[in-house]
Order: structure tokens, then sequence, then C-alpha cells
């Protein structure tokens, strides 16, 4: 698969198929999309082409970053996982703000990307006052030889399929419902860093995340969640919020991985969110803290670990 971080380096494609959009998560509608491109790129041999942004334009128009779903890195690997060709993943700026969709249609998708096809959301709108719709796309497209599959909403549950939609799962902690739209258990990713230790002095060592992208967390509580590290999978009890009990100051990410007792500061390990468990609570002190996170992790091994073996 063909990376590319500019538009100034794209050598023109001779003929290609092209979806557009920031796939911000690659949920399922996503997911039709790309599949789609790939399936007209290999019958009417054509690049099936992802043109898709590093950063939000929501976040570009309102000076406010937005949390993300997956990384950059995610969703590059997502993306050649579904054998598309080549991704062109370019900042959301000033140029792409400002052109008009007729500019952008001859200067970029035929000019440059050789569009045969174009394959878009119902809802879609790009460009200048967001003046690219479908409905602009398709007269555009009889002018420059290409045509436009606009594709419908995909519902699960009779529920629309969006990046917002499967951001209010995660802000919720509704983590078990998330598979459904997202197509997979939602994930962060991070190094693990120190902090006060207090886990360990009960028996309950915690490896502590520090997110290395702006990626949403969870709603505050205990969460159980599967843990890579390197290439082994783990089970764990994680934390999500303030450590109430020892008076805690600051959002933390926190997860006592069951059965594992090895050095892994430093390295960089993904959480899977499988079920949320319970609120954060403050507890009178440590030694009632301690019968509760007891009672977490037998819950956890028992589910999730008696049930595998």
């Amino acid at each position: 698969m063909i990376i590319i971080n500019s538009l100034n380096e794209i050598d023109s494609f001779d003929k290609s198929v092209v979806t557009i959009g920031k796939f911000d998560g690659i949920h399922k509608g996503h997911e039709v999309l790309i599949e789609k491109a790939v399936y007209y790129g290999k019958k009417e041999k054509l690049k099936s082409i992802v043109f898709t942004f590093k950063n939000s334009p929501i976040s570009y128009f309102s000076n406010i970053i937005t949390r993300e779903i997956i990384t950059e890195k995610e969703k590059i690997n997502k993306l050649k996982s579904c054998g598309i060709d080549v991704v062109i993943d370019i900042p959301f700026n000033k140029d792409m703000a400002n052109i008009s969709a007729e500019n952008f249609v001859k200067e970029v998708l035929v000019k440059k990307l050789g569009a045969r096809k174009l394959i878009i959301g119902h809802d879609f709108a790009f460009a200048r006052n967001r003046e690219g719709t479908p409905t602009i796309l398709k007269i555009l497209g009889k002018k420059y030889g290409f045509t436009v599959d606009v594709i419908e909403p995909v519902t699960v549950k009779n529920i629309r399929v969006s990046s917002t939609y499967v951001k209010d799962l995660i802000y919720a902690g509704r983590v078990e419902e998330i598979k459904d739209y997202l197509g997979r258990n939602y994930t962060i990713e991070g190094k693990v860093i120190y902090a006060k230790q207090i886990g360990r002095t009960i028996g309950f060592p915690t490896a502590n995340l520090k997110l290395e992208e702006n990626l949403i967390i969870p709603k505050i509580g205990i969460y159980a969640t599967k843990v890579y590290i390197d290439s082994e999978v783990y089970v764990g009890a994680t934390n999500i919020g303030y450590n109430p009990t020892v008076n805690g100051e600051k959002i933390s990410i926190e997860t006592n991985i069951l059965q594992f007792d090895k050095d892994i500061y430093g390295k960089t390990i993904k959480l899977e969110f499988l079920e949320r468990i319970r609120d954060e609570k403050k507890f009178k002190d440590l030694n009632e803290l301690k019968i509760q996170l007891k009672m977490d992790t037998n819950y956890i091994y028992k589910k999730y670990i008696c049930k595998s073996s």
C-alpha cells in the first residue's frame, strides 16, 4: 500500500476509484465505503484510493482539539488490512478549507488521481462552505468524466452507524455495545509510566498509562480489559478515575494485570475494553479498597480467564 502525506507528493495516477472522508474510527459505515472502493478497483482495474485527513475539519474550524477513536497508526493499518492500494493522508488546512468543489474535482480528483469513480456517504460534503454535496459532485462527475456512488446509511439495531454515536458510547462507558457499530472493541494505547505505586503496597500493582495520542477516554469507572504487551495478551482490571480513596487530583488510567509480574515501565501497551464493571468509589481506607479490588479481580478472573482456560 502506498501512503502519501502531501498533495505535492502525488505522481498522477492513470485511473482510480476514490473514497473521501476523515474515517475517524473506521466504523462499519466507513467499511462499506472502503470495501466498495476495493471491489470496484479489482473489478474495473482501477487504483483504489482513500483520501483522508490527519486532523478533523471540525478541530480546524473550531480551533479545539478533538479526541479520536483511533490513532493515525491504527487508521493506516486498518486501511491496509482492507486491501486499499493508496492512502492520501494529509492535514486539513487553509488550502483544503478554501478550495472550491469544482477546483478540487478538476485539480485533485481528475488531474492528480485520474478518478473514474467516486464513492461517498449520503451526508458527505466538502470544500469551501461544504458546497461539495452528492448532488453537486454528480453534476461535476458528468462534466469531468467520473461516476458517483452515494452509499446509504448503515444501521445497526435501527441506529445509524456514525463516529458521533460510537464516541457517545465510549464517553458513556457502554463499551459492551461498541463492537456492534465499530466492528471491534474499543482500544487505547500508551506508554507505561511511573506513578504513586500505591496499588503495589496493597497487593494490586498497576500499569499506569499515558496516552500517546488524543484518544477518547471512556467514562470514569472500573473495566475488564484485555492487555496487549509485545506479542502477549493478558486480562486486566482497569481503573479510569481520580483515585478518591488516596485523594488523587488528576485522572489516571491504571491496570492491574492478572497473572502477570514483570517490569514494563516505558513499554507501550494496548488496552481493549470488554466490560464496565462499576463506578469509581471513595472507600474509607486502603483495606476497604483492597477488599473491593479483590472482588473486582475475582469477577474478571472467573469470567474472562477461567472461561477461556
